[in-house]
C-alpha cells in the first residue's frame, strides 16, 4: 500500500512508565540512561522514564516538525535498524495498525492535516447514538492515522492521540498471554478480522490499546 505524501510514523514518544507497557507483555529495553524503547514492526516507541507528560505525546515523521492542531510532531532521524532491539514480545504483538486520534472539529483537523502533508484516502460516516460520527483515514506510511470525531463541530478543542491498534498473527496466544487483562476475543467492524482489547489502565497505561488480526490481504 502506497503513502503518496510521503509522510512516515517512525516513532512515538511515549510519557508511561516503560514498565507498565512491559507488564503487559511489550519487549523494552534501556537504550541510553533514563530512555527506553520497544520496536513494533518498523515504529520506535520511546519512553521517557521521567515523563513530563502522559502517555503517548509525539509522533515523529521524517518531515514533520511543530504543532498540527494540537498534535507534537518532531523530526524522527534514527532507524530501527540502529537500534537492534528485539521485536519479538511476550504478547506476540507485531506491529501498529492504525494510531487512533480524535477531534472536534474533523474539518479543521483534516485541513491542518493536508496542509502538513498528510493527505486524506478515506472516510467513513457512522452513527453513536444520536451523533452523526466521521472517520476520516490518512496513511503515514504502513501505518494508518485514524481521525475520529463528531460530523458537525462539537466545540474548539484541540486533537488529541487516544491509543492504537495493534496486529498479532497469533492473537489467541496474546490473549492467552494476557488473561483476564484482554477482552474475549470477536469480529472486528472489517470482515473477517478479530479483536480483542487490552485493559490498559490495570498496567497503567495512559492509552487505550486494541489488538487485532492482519488485515485479510496480507495474510
Amino acid at each position: 500500500m502506497s503513502n503518496r505524501s510521503g509522510v512516515h510514523l517512525k516513532s512515538l514518544k511515549v510519557g508511561t512508565s516503560s514498565g507498565n507497557w512491559s507488564a503487559a507483555g511489550f519487549q523494552i529495553t534501556e537504550v541510553k540512561p533514563g530512555i527506553s524503547a520497544c520496536v513494533l514492526n518498523d515504529v520506535l516507541l520511546k519512553f521517557d522514564n521521567e515523563p513530563s507528560e502522559q502517555g503517548i505525546y509525539a509522533i515523529g515523521t521524517e518531515n514533520i516538525d511543530g504543532d498540527v492542531d494540537g498534535l507534537k510532531f518532531f523530526i524522527e532521524s534514527t532507524e530501527v535498524e540502529e537500534t537492534h532491539l528485539d521485536s519479538r514480545h511476550p504478547n506476540f504483538v507485531s506491529r501498529i495498525d492504525h494510531l487512533v486520534v480524535t477531534t472536534s472539529d474533523c474539518d479543521r483537523t483534516t485541513k491542518a492535516f493536508e496542509e502538513a502533508g498528510i493527505e486524506a484516502r478515506r472516510v467513513r460516516n457512522f452513527s453513536l447514538g444520536a451523533t452523526g460520527m466521521r472517520q476520516t483515514f490518512f496513511w503515514l506510511g504502513d501505518v494508518i492515522l485514524e481521525l475520529v470525531g463528531p460530523e458537525v463541530k462539537s466545540d474548539d478543542e484541540l486533537t488529541k492521540i487516544w491509543g492504537l491498534a495493534l496486529i498479532s498473527e497469533e492473537i489467541e496466544k496474546t490473549v492467552d498471554s494476557l488473561g483476564d487483562f484482554a477482552t474475549p476475543l470477536k469480529p472486528a467492524v472489517q470482515p473477517g478480522r478479530l479483536i480483542t482489547t487490552i485493559k490498559t489502565k490495570t498496567f497503567g497505561i495512559d492509552d487505550a490499546l486494541a489488538v487485532m488480526t492482519p488485515h485479510e490481504n496480507s495474510k
